[in-house]
């Protein structure tokens, strides 16, 4: 991509006049070294402030919000992800400033975060709106007169992943803004804009790690309970029908005394690996314990829950579980239960269930 770098004060001052936008009402503008200590000053505030303060989206919106006021001069200020898989427009994160009311859209190029150093770009309209120097004023493209901000600085943000990348806009009214103030601080601003950004990745990790049962990969009990809770609010609003799958392996004890329990959890592991490929992308699972497992099914009636009931019996009927050099038929019962016409609480349903339950054993028989 083409840059318009920050040109130098000879030029600045020979294109000053030929900058298109609104005008900016005059204040008494800081000198640039107050500048630098006000910027400075908002920087102490947010490293003391950084140990205790929380992760995510709220937490990067607060820290350019205690930017702003540090400077008249800053219009915008612009943070966003990406992957390099994500969409050709990248959506912000956070959007903070005076000039937010600017452009009904402050979606950015993904190519404006292929860059490993702080760079900037003038707005230059006259060079043509399709133009490279462009990139981070595309919010205005189709609006060049409403722009009030006449010079952008982009800081990279990195991430440990390499096809994670972040990036922080900083726009202001000057052209020569920048330059006059020095980049050091809007770099630290970037650097703890990363801290938050690493800190919200790993409390996400964990927290889905604290959802998820660590032999099995499926949810936990009280995630899965959050999960049937939350398929009963939409019922509520869209009068959609919602099922549960309650499956238990019988006998599993057996499998313990002679295979060993590394070999039974082993076991485990793969029987639930495999009942996803036996249900629906919106279907849920979890463990409620031991050999015991939950799956919600929304939008899921009681014709299609004792039709999907069978089949989940039948492929485990048929299909060993395998693991290592082991090929082990597993014995299980399950039964289903449909919201509304079954009960309605998650324990009426799973005694509902399970009191209805078929086991592969009885169906073997019946089948021999």
């Amino acid at each position: 991509m083409k840059l318009n770098l920050f040109p130098s004060r000879a030029q600045r001052t020979a294109d000053s006049g030929q900058l298109a936008g609104p005008s900016i009402e005059s204040v008494a503008s800081p000198t640039p070294d107050a500048e630098r200590l006000a910027l400075v000053g908002v920087l102490h505030r947010l490293l003391q402030m950084l140990p205790q303060a929380d992760c995510g989206r709220e937490s990067i919106t607060r820290l350019c919000q205690m930017i702003l006021p540090a400077s008249p001069h800053i219009r915008l200020i612009w943070v966003g992800f990406c992957q390099d898989d994500s969409a050709p427009m990248i959506k912000p994160t956070a959007v903070v400033g005076p000039a937010a009311s600017e452009s009904a859209s402050w979606r950015l190029k993904k190519e404006c975060f292929d860059y490993v150093a702080p760079y900037g770009q003038v707005a230059d309209w006259d060079a043509g709106q399709e133009s490279d120097f462009h990139a981070l004023f595309s919010p205005w493209q189709s609006n060049p007169d409403a722009c009030s901000a006449k010079v952008a600085l982009a800081i990279p943000l990195r991430s440990e992943k390499a096809d994670m990348h972040g990036m922080m806009v900083f726009y202001a009214d000057r052209p020569d803004y920048f330059f006059d103030t020095g980049f050091p601080p809007f770099q630290a601003f970037g650097h703890v804009c990363e801290v938050i950004w690493k800190q919200s990745n790993l409390s996400d990790l964990l927290s889905r790690h604290a959802q998820l049962d660590t032999l099995t990969g499926l949810l936990t009990r009280r995630r899965i309970v959050h999960v049937y809770e939350e398929a009963v609010a939409v019922t509520a609003t869209d009068a959609s029908s919602l099922s549960i799958l309650y499956c238990r392996l019988d006998d599993f004890n057996k499998i313990n005394e002679l295979y060993g329990w590394a070999v039974a959890d082993n076991i485990l592991a793969a029987f639930a690996k495999d009942t996803g490929t036996q249900l629906r992308t919106s279907d849920r699972g979890g463990r409620l314990c031991g050999t015991e497992f939950l799956y919600v099914l929304p939008a899921t009636d009681a014709a299609q829950v004792k039709n999907i009931a069978d089949r989940f019996l039948a492929h485990f009927m048929r299909h060993p579980v395998n693991i290592e050099n082991w090929s082990i038929r597993l014995a299980l019962s399950v039964g289903a239960a449909t919201y509304g016409a079954d009960g309605r609480g998650l324990d009426e349903l799973i005694q509902y269930a399970v009191q209805r339950t078929q086991s592969s054993a009885s169906l073997a028989v019946d089948e021999s």
